[in-house]
């Protein structure tokens, strides 16, 4: 027995205090957002060569690591930038939805009482009161249009706004990883950064996937590259000066449509981003705004003349009470400035025209036909795709289509959900703190000091024997 073996006891001791300390640290943290769980990384201690052969002098603390996965990492990144566009994209086009007020309060119940109120005054063509309930429900109607359209419009508005600050938040994360992260990790000595760094660092970039799909490289010098699409958002090794930025505007490569570009780092005033292919937040705004939206809108516009031009068409057909060709009954260029011209029931042409006599007094042929336009097809306006039909297959067919992206998107939501929740699982397994694992790294860590501090006390204790008891017999 030497001295030796008192180093290698306290080696142990020091061992078992440091995975105490951690496996602390570790419950402590069970709940702090972002946090790694840490693990005490030891070696055994080199030997030396006694008489009777090599011999250990104990344990060395290499390291306290953080248990991060790298591929679980971009696994997370990956599913949740996809869920959140998903997410965005869903919640947008379930507001336009709501927004219609179908079925009981949009364009589908006010068309079936205008038709109700054509009919009735098809059948009394001269009394006030079926004309005034046509002129009212078709004042309706175009009220309806517009309600609709500038709601939507509304929306559209705040969710670009939205859009903007969230593309503003993107760039100041990409400057607070380069100079907060980055600049600060290239050049400092490892050994006396703390993990929390790290960590504040790592849910940034869980941040900014989420708020754009980015994927991230870690360098070995501890700073980190951001790629979106292939294109550099940040890349301290080639280009220390600072990150880029990402930009949303108007392409002149894509008919100055907007697209999502990026500007890469050491680009200047002038430089022209380059249009990437989007995640997360960021893709789910834009495709709502600048894709679903315009889609949505058009066809709106489109019901809107395709309603105008009949209407027009089938008063300017038929004769007024004086004889006189009925006039437009609705002006406007589209869904939102659709509006009546007149509030005059005498300007609805009931009878059948003809330049050389005054229709019957119960001639209601024209009102005749305004009832029967509710089965009759209609031409779509020019540029429109599609055959004509009448105005509730037309209008069924935009009720239908934005009842279908509204699932669509849901069903889409719920996959990338399931898929991000997976991800998150499995990345909290491996870098979450799990309370059971560390009480029994506690009793494991508590039970090796407790061993070493015995083997100290036996070293002792036996070189107090050797150097105070032996060869003192005779004295």
């Amino acid at each position: 027995m030497s001295f030796v073996g008192l180093y290698t006891g306290l080696s142990g001791i020091r061992a078992g205090q440091a995975g105490l300390d951690t496996a602390s640290n570790n419950i402590a943290n069970a709940n702090t957002p972002g946090y790694t769980r840490q693990r005490v990384e030891f070696s055994a201690a080199h030997t030396f060569q006694s008489p009777y052969g090599p011999v250990g002098t104990g344990v060395n603390v290499e390291d306290v690591a953080r248990l991060r996965d790298g591929f679980l990492d971009a696994r997370y990144r990956s599913a949740v930038g996809d869920g959140a566009a998903a997410q965005v994209r869903s919640e947008f086009l379930s507001s336009m939805e709501r927004l219609s007020g179908e079925p009981e309060l949009g364009l589908s119940s006010k068309m079936g009482e205008l038709w109700a109120a054509m009919e009735d005054w098809s059948n009394d063509p001269r009394a006030d009161a079926p004309r005034r309930a046509v002129l009212n429900e078709l004042g309706t109607v175009a009220e309806t249009f517009r309600s609709t359209a500038s709601a939507w419009d509304q929306l559209g508005t705040d969710s670009d706004n939205q859009l903007a600050v969230t593309v503003d938040e993107v760039n100041d994360i990409l400057r607070s990883l380069h100079e907060d992260y980055n600049v600060r990790l290239a050049n400092a000595d490892m050994s006396r950064v703390g993990p929390d760094l790290l960590d504040q660092r790592d849910q940034l970039l869980d941040r900014l996937s989420e708020l754009t799909g980015a994927s991230v490289r870690h360098n070995p010098d501890q700073t980190v590259t951001v790629r979106l699409d292939g294109q550099d958002l940040l890349d301290y090794q080639n280009e220390p000066g600072g990150p880029g930025r990402l930009v949303v505007g108007p392409s002149p490569e894509h008919d100055d449509d907007v697209k999502v570009g990026v500007l890469p780092p050491g680009s200047g005033p002038g430089d022209t981003a380059t249009v990437v292919e989007a995640s997360g937040e960021v893709a789910g705004l834009h495709r709502a705004v600048h894709e679903d939206l315009p889609s949505q809108r058009a066809q709106l516009d489109e019901l809107a003349t395709t309603l105008l031009t009949a209407i027009n068409a089938q008063n300017t057909a038929g004769a007024l009470a004086g004889g006189d060709a009925g006039a437009d009954l609705l002006e406007g260029d589209g869904a939102r400035d659709l509006a009546l011209t007149t509030n005059d029931i005498g300007a609805l042409a009931a009878g059948t025209y003809d330049a050389d006599a005054a229709p019957a007094p119960h001639d209601g042929a024209n009102a005749r036909a305004f009832a029967d336009l509710r089965t009759t097809p209609l031409p779509r306006p020019v540029g429109a795709d599609g055959d004509p039909a009448t105005f509730e297959t037309q209008l069924s067919e935009q009720i239908v289509g934005l009842a279908g992206a509204v699932r669509s998107s849901a069903s889409a939501t719920e996959a990338a959900r399931g898929i991000a929740t997976g991800a998150s699982l499995a990345r909290s397994s491996q870098h979450g703190v799990s309370i059971d694992e560390e009480m029994v790294d506690l009793v494991r860590y508590q039970r090796a000091l407790e061993a070493n501090a015995r083997v100290m006390t036996t070293v002792d204790q036996t070189l107090d024997v050797l150097v105070n008891r032996v060869g003192i017999v005779g004295r």
